[in-house]
Protein backbone atom coordinates (compact mmCIF):
# COMPACT_ATOMS: atom_id res chain seq x y z
CA UNK A 1 0.00 0.00 0.00
CA UNK A 2 1.55 3.62 -0.95
CA UNK A 3 1.72 6.41 0.88
CA UNK A 4 0.01 9.51 -1.20
CA UNK A 5 2.21 12.79 -1.12
CA UNK A 6 0.19 15.46 0.39
CA UNK A 7 1.69 18.01 -2.16
CA UNK A 8 -0.33 15.82 -4.99
CA UNK A 9 -2.96 14.26 -3.33
CA UNK A 10 -4.62 17.78 -1.80
CA UNK A 11 -7.18 17.59 1.14
CA UNK A 12 -10.91 18.20 -0.13
CA UNK A 13 -12.07 21.02 2.20
CA UNK A 14 -15.77 22.29 3.17
CA UNK A 15 -14.94 25.91 3.98
CA UNK A 16 -17.01 27.36 6.87
CA UNK A 17 -16.84 30.84 7.32
CA UNK A 18 -17.64 32.20 10.78
CA UNK A 19 -17.71 35.84 11.58
CA UNK A 20 -16.63 36.25 15.66
CA UNK A 21 -16.26 40.55 16.17
CA UNK A 22 -15.30 40.53 12.60
CA UNK A 23 -12.67 37.76 12.80
CA UNK A 24 -13.41 35.05 10.10
CA UNK A 25 -12.29 31.67 10.48
CA UNK A 26 -12.28 28.36 8.02
CA UNK A 27 -12.35 24.42 9.20
CA UNK A 28 -11.85 21.40 7.12
CA UNK A 29 -14.74 19.25 8.04
CA UNK A 30 -14.20 16.62 5.17
CA UNK A 31 -11.00 15.33 3.45
CA UNK A 32 -9.49 12.46 0.82
CA UNK A 33 -8.12 9.79 3.07
CA UNK A 34 -7.36 7.03 0.66
CA UNK A 35 -8.19 6.75 -3.03
CA UNK A 36 -9.26 3.07 -4.69
CA UNK A 37 -7.96 3.08 -8.37
CA UNK A 38 -7.89 7.04 -7.98
CA UNK A 39 -11.24 7.23 -6.82
CA UNK A 40 -11.51 9.37 -3.40
CA UNK A 41 -12.67 8.03 0.36
CA UNK A 42 -13.11 10.68 2.16
CA UNK A 43 -13.27 11.30 6.12
CA UNK A 44 -16.71 12.18 5.97
CA UNK A 45 -17.95 8.50 3.69
CA UNK A 46 -16.42 6.31 6.60
CA UNK A 47 -18.12 8.34 9.12
CA UNK A 48 -21.10 7.36 7.44
CA UNK A 49 -20.09 3.88 7.17
CA UNK A 50 -18.99 3.85 10.55
CA UNK A 51 -22.89 4.68 11.59
CA UNK A 52 -25.14 2.65 8.93
CA UNK A 53 -22.57 -0.71 10.52
CA UNK A 54 -22.93 0.40 13.80
CA UNK A 55 -24.83 -2.57 16.01
CA UNK A 56 -26.06 -1.63 19.13
CA UNK A 57 -23.45 -0.13 21.50
CA UNK A 58 -20.53 -1.87 19.12
CA UNK A 59 -19.32 0.77 16.37
CA UNK A 60 -15.89 0.15 14.48
CA UNK A 61 -13.05 2.37 14.54
CA UNK A 62 -11.92 4.90 11.69
CA UNK A 63 -9.26 2.14 11.22
CA UNK A 64 -11.83 -0.61 10.38
CA UNK A 65 -14.36 1.08 9.19
CA UNK A 66 -11.90 2.79 6.25
CA UNK A 67 -10.10 -1.01 5.46
CA UNK A 68 -14.24 -1.98 5.53
CA UNK A 69 -14.86 0.37 2.71
CA UNK A 70 -11.63 0.28 0.95
CA UNK A 71 -12.46 -3.57 0.61
CA UNK A 72 -16.41 -2.63 -0.61
CA UNK A 73 -14.69 -0.52 -3.16
CA UNK A 74 -12.26 -3.34 -4.53
CA UNK A 75 -15.42 -5.81 -4.67
CA UNK A 76 -17.62 -3.24 -6.39
CA UNK A 77 -14.54 -3.46 -9.27
CA UNK A 78 -14.36 -6.86 -9.55
CA UNK A 79 -18.22 -7.29 -10.14
CA UNK A 80 -17.92 -4.34 -12.50
CA UNK A 81 -14.62 -6.04 -14.87
CA UNK A 82 -16.46 -9.70 -14.26
CA UNK A 83 -19.53 -8.40 -15.51
CA UNK A 84 -21.52 -9.93 -12.46
CA UNK A 85 -25.14 -8.91 -12.56
CA UNK A 86 -27.96 -9.72 -10.28
CA UNK A 87 -31.45 -9.87 -12.12
CA UNK A 88 -34.39 -7.60 -10.35
CA UNK A 89 -36.23 -11.37 -9.86
CA UNK A 90 -33.28 -12.33 -7.78
CA UNK A 91 -33.64 -9.42 -5.67
CA UNK A 92 -38.14 -9.90 -5.57
CA UNK A 93 -36.61 -13.35 -3.81
CA UNK A 94 -34.45 -12.12 -1.56
CA UNK A 95 -37.21 -9.17 -0.54
CA UNK A 96 -40.00 -12.04 -0.16
CA UNK A 97 -37.89 -13.85 2.12
CA UNK A 98 -36.57 -11.06 4.20
CA UNK A 99 -40.64 -10.49 4.74
CA UNK A 100 -41.39 -14.48 4.83
CA UNK A 101 -38.65 -14.57 7.81
CA UNK A 102 -40.27 -11.62 9.66
CA UNK A 103 -43.84 -12.34 8.83
CA UNK A 104 -44.86 -8.77 8.07
CA UNK A 105 -46.91 -7.55 4.84
CA UNK A 106 -45.63 -5.31 1.70
CA UNK A 107 -47.49 -1.81 4.42
CA UNK A 108 -45.06 -3.00 7.66
CA UNK A 109 -41.80 -4.20 5.64
CA UNK A 110 -41.68 -0.77 4.18
CA UNK A 111 -42.87 1.15 6.77
CA UNK A 112 -39.97 -0.65 8.58
CA UNK A 113 -37.52 0.86 5.47
CA UNK A 114 -38.77 3.72 6.51
CA UNK A 115 -38.24 3.93 9.70
CA UNK A 116 -34.25 3.21 8.75
CA UNK A 117 -34.51 6.43 6.57
CA UNK A 118 -34.56 3.97 3.45
CA UNK A 119 -37.18 3.64 1.06
CA UNK A 120 -38.13 0.35 -1.25
CA UNK A 121 -35.76 1.33 -4.34
CA UNK A 122 -32.58 2.74 -2.44
CA UNK A 123 -32.98 -0.93 -0.33
CA UNK A 124 -33.06 -2.87 -3.30
CA UNK A 125 -30.28 -1.16 -4.65
CA UNK A 126 -28.40 -2.18 -1.27
CA UNK A 127 -29.34 -5.48 -1.81
CA UNK A 128 -28.23 -5.60 -5.30
CA UNK A 129 -24.97 -4.87 -4.76
CA UNK A 130 -24.81 -6.90 -1.97
CA UNK A 131 -26.15 -9.90 -3.71
CA UNK A 132 -23.36 -9.07 -6.64
CA UNK A 133 -20.56 -9.14 -3.96
CA UNK A 134 -21.43 -12.57 -2.72
CA UNK A 135 -21.71 -13.96 -5.80
CA UNK A 136 -18.63 -12.66 -6.85
CA UNK A 137 -17.12 -14.38 -3.54
CA UNK A 138 -19.05 -17.58 -4.45
CA UNK A 139 -17.41 -17.55 -7.75
CA UNK A 140 -13.47 -16.65 -6.62
CA UNK A 141 -13.53 -18.32 -3.33
CA UNK A 142 -16.88 -20.84 -2.03
CA UNK A 143 -16.40 -22.96 -4.72
CA UNK A 144 -12.94 -23.34 -4.66
CA UNK A 145 -13.67 -24.68 -1.37
CA UNK A 146 -13.66 -28.84 0.05
CA UNK A 147 -13.85 -30.66 3.46
CA UNK A 148 -13.16 -33.91 3.25
CA UNK A 149 -14.59 -36.63 5.85
CA UNK A 150 -11.50 -36.96 7.69
CA UNK A 151 -11.44 -33.12 8.69
CA UNK A 152 -15.03 -33.38 9.61
CA UNK A 153 -14.29 -36.57 11.86
CA UNK A 154 -11.32 -34.80 13.74
CA UNK A 155 -13.22 -32.03 14.27
CA UNK A 156 -16.03 -33.71 16.12
CA UNK A 157 -13.47 -36.00 17.96
CA UNK A 158 -12.17 -32.97 19.20
CA UNK A 159 -14.98 -30.95 20.00
CA UNK A 160 -17.30 -33.80 21.44
CA UNK A 161 -18.75 -31.17 24.02
CA UNK A 162 -19.98 -28.78 21.23
CA UNK A 163 -22.46 -31.63 20.56
CA UNK A 164 -23.79 -32.93 23.28
CA UNK A 165 -27.23 -32.00 23.29
CA UNK A 166 -29.79 -31.97 26.53
CA UNK A 167 -33.46 -33.23 25.96
CA UNK A 168 -35.16 -32.26 22.93
CA UNK A 169 -38.71 -32.75 21.61
CA UNK A 170 -40.06 -32.91 17.67
CA UNK A 171 -43.14 -30.89 18.09
CA UNK A 172 -46.15 -30.39 15.81
CA UNK A 173 -48.62 -27.85 17.02
CA UNK A 174 -52.24 -26.56 16.20
CA UNK A 175 -52.49 -22.75 16.65
CA UNK A 176 -55.53 -20.87 17.03
CA UNK A 177 -54.91 -17.22 17.11
CA UNK A 178 -55.88 -14.51 19.37
CA UNK A 179 -55.35 -11.35 18.57
CA UNK A 180 -55.42 -8.53 21.51
CA UNK A 181 -58.22 -6.43 20.28
CA UNK A 182 -60.35 -9.57 20.54
CA UNK A 183 -63.49 -9.55 22.99
CA UNK A 184 -63.87 -11.79 25.59
CA UNK A 185 -66.51 -13.59 23.79
CA UNK A 186 -64.60 -13.76 20.83
CA UNK A 187 -61.75 -15.43 23.22
CA UNK A 188 -64.61 -18.24 24.21
CA UNK A 189 -65.19 -18.70 20.90
CA UNK A 190 -62.06 -19.77 20.17
CA UNK A 191 -61.39 -21.60 22.87
CA UNK A 192 -64.38 -23.90 22.60
CA UNK A 193 -63.60 -24.47 18.59
CA UNK A 194 -60.29 -25.27 20.11
CA UNK A 195 -61.51 -28.12 22.26
CA UNK A 196 -63.40 -29.44 19.27
CA UNK A 197 -60.57 -30.17 17.40
CA UNK A 198 -58.91 -31.69 20.22
CA UNK A 199 -61.38 -34.59 20.79
CA UNK A 200 -60.95 -35.06 17.15
CA UNK A 201 -57.49 -35.47 17.29
CA UNK A 202 -57.59 -37.82 21.06
CA UNK A 203 -60.28 -40.03 18.95
CA UNK A 204 -57.75 -41.18 16.50
CA UNK A 205 -57.77 -38.26 13.55
CA UNK A 206 -54.74 -38.00 11.52
CA UNK A 207 -52.95 -34.47 13.48
CA UNK A 208 -51.14 -33.61 10.92
CA UNK A 209 -54.61 -33.69 8.45
CA UNK A 210 -55.75 -32.03 11.50
CA UNK A 211 -52.96 -28.81 11.52
CA UNK A 212 -53.25 -28.67 7.39
CA UNK A 213 -57.20 -27.77 8.06
CA UNK A 214 -57.28 -25.84 11.37
CA UNK A 215 -54.42 -24.04 12.55
CA UNK A 216 -53.24 -20.72 11.99
CA UNK A 217 -49.61 -20.81 13.12
CA UNK A 218 -46.09 -21.84 11.16
CA UNK A 219 -45.78 -24.84 10.10
CA UNK A 220 -49.42 -25.30 9.37
CA UNK A 221 -48.78 -26.81 5.90
CA UNK A 222 -46.34 -28.72 6.96
CA UNK A 223 -48.82 -31.02 9.29
CA UNK A 224 -47.89 -28.10 12.63
CA UNK A 225 -44.43 -29.53 12.35
CA UNK A 226 -42.34 -27.16 14.35
CA UNK A 227 -39.17 -28.54 14.70
CA UNK A 228 -36.94 -30.02 17.25
CA UNK A 229 -36.53 -28.14 20.87
CA UNK A 230 -33.72 -29.10 23.48
CA UNK A 231 -35.95 -27.98 26.99
CA UNK A 232 -36.59 -24.33 27.78
CA UNK A 233 -36.46 -23.24 23.94
CA UNK A 234 -40.26 -23.64 23.48
CA UNK A 235 -42.31 -20.93 25.60
CA UNK A 236 -43.19 -21.55 29.36
CA UNK A 237 -46.48 -23.62 29.17
CA UNK A 238 -45.93 -25.11 25.80
CA UNK A 239 -42.59 -26.34 27.18
CA UNK A 240 -43.69 -28.31 29.82
CA UNK A 241 -46.54 -29.24 28.12
CA UNK A 242 -44.14 -30.81 25.34
CA UNK A 243 -41.59 -32.43 27.76
CA UNK A 244 -44.67 -33.92 29.85
CA UNK A 245 -45.50 -36.14 26.60
CA UNK A 246 -44.72 -38.90 25.83
CA UNK A 247 -44.28 -39.95 21.98
CA UNK A 248 -47.43 -39.48 20.07
CA UNK A 249 -48.97 -37.79 23.14
CA UNK A 250 -51.96 -35.20 22.49
CA UNK A 251 -51.56 -32.47 24.55
CA UNK A 252 -54.73 -30.72 26.34
CA UNK A 253 -55.68 -27.23 25.29
CA UNK A 254 -52.93 -24.37 26.12
CA UNK A 255 -53.39 -20.85 26.06
CA UNK A 256 -49.96 -18.93 25.45
CA UNK A 257 -49.44 -15.63 24.14
CA UNK A 258 -50.22 -15.81 20.51
CA UNK A 259 -53.55 -18.10 21.32
CA UNK A 260 -54.65 -21.72 21.60
CA UNK A 261 -52.36 -24.38 21.03
CA UNK A 262 -52.69 -28.15 20.77
CA UNK A 263 -49.47 -30.06 20.96
CA UNK A 264 -47.88 -33.40 19.56
CA UNK A 265 -44.47 -35.22 20.47
CA UNK A 266 -43.61 -37.29 17.35
CA UNK A 267 -40.17 -37.74 19.08
CA UNK A 268 -38.00 -38.13 22.46
CA UNK A 269 -34.66 -37.88 22.25
CA UNK A 270 -33.20 -38.05 25.67
CA UNK A 271 -29.91 -35.93 26.70
CA UNK A 272 -26.52 -37.34 24.93
CA UNK A 273 -24.08 -36.88 22.25
CA UNK A 274 -25.56 -36.23 19.08
CA UNK A 275 -24.23 -38.54 16.51
CA UNK A 276 -21.67 -37.82 13.88
CA UNK A 277 -24.00 -38.43 10.77
CA UNK A 278 -26.76 -35.67 12.62
CA UNK A 279 -24.10 -33.17 12.61
CA UNK A 280 -21.67 -33.96 10.29
CA UNK A 281 -23.67 -30.91 7.60
CA UNK A 282 -22.99 -28.70 10.59
CA UNK A 283 -19.73 -29.34 10.87
CA UNK A 284 -19.01 -29.61 7.21
CA UNK A 285 -20.16 -25.69 7.23
CA UNK A 286 -18.51 -24.47 9.84
CA UNK A 287 -15.53 -25.56 8.49
CA UNK A 288 -15.79 -24.34 5.01
CA UNK A 289 -16.76 -21.21 6.05
CA UNK A 290 -13.28 -20.84 7.92
CA UNK A 291 -11.51 -21.78 4.67
CA UNK A 292 -13.76 -18.99 3.15
CA UNK A 293 -13.04 -16.74 5.70
CA UNK A 294 -9.19 -17.46 5.78
CA UNK A 295 -8.83 -17.34 2.07
CA UNK A 296 -10.85 -14.19 1.29
CA UNK A 297 -8.69 -11.98 3.40
CA UNK A 298 -5.68 -13.20 1.44
CA UNK A 299 -7.58 -12.21 -1.63
CA UNK A 300 -8.15 -9.19 -0.62
CA UNK A 301 -4.62 -8.48 0.91
CA UNK A 302 -2.34 -10.40 -1.77
CA UNK A 303 -4.68 -10.53 -4.94
CA UNK A 304 -7.17 -7.41 -5.30
CA UNK A 305 -4.86 -5.21 -3.81
CA UNK A 306 -1.80 -5.73 -5.64
CA UNK A 307 -3.73 -5.51 -8.67
CA UNK A 308 -5.88 -2.15 -7.73
CA UNK A 309 -4.10 0.41 -7.02
CA UNK A 310 -5.04 1.68 -3.28
CA UNK A 311 -3.67 4.66 -1.77
CA UNK A 312 -4.34 5.95 2.07
CA UNK A 313 -2.88 9.52 3.39
CA UNK A 314 -2.02 10.47 6.56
Amino acid sequence: MRRGRPEVFAAVAIVVALSTAGIGRAEVVDRIIATVDGDPITSHEVQRYREASRSGENQLSEQQALEALITDKLLEREVRDKAIEIKPEEIDKYVDQVKQRNRIDDYRFEAALEAQGLTLKKYRERIKGELEKSQLVNREIRGRVSVSPAEIERYYDANREEFRANERVTVRDILFRVEPLDSEAEVERIRRKAEEVLALAVTGRDFGALAKQFSEGPGAERGGLLGTFPRGELDGPLDQAAFALPPGGVSEVIRADRGFHILRVDKFEPAGYRALDEVREQIRETLAQRQVEQRFQEWISKDLRERHNVEVFN
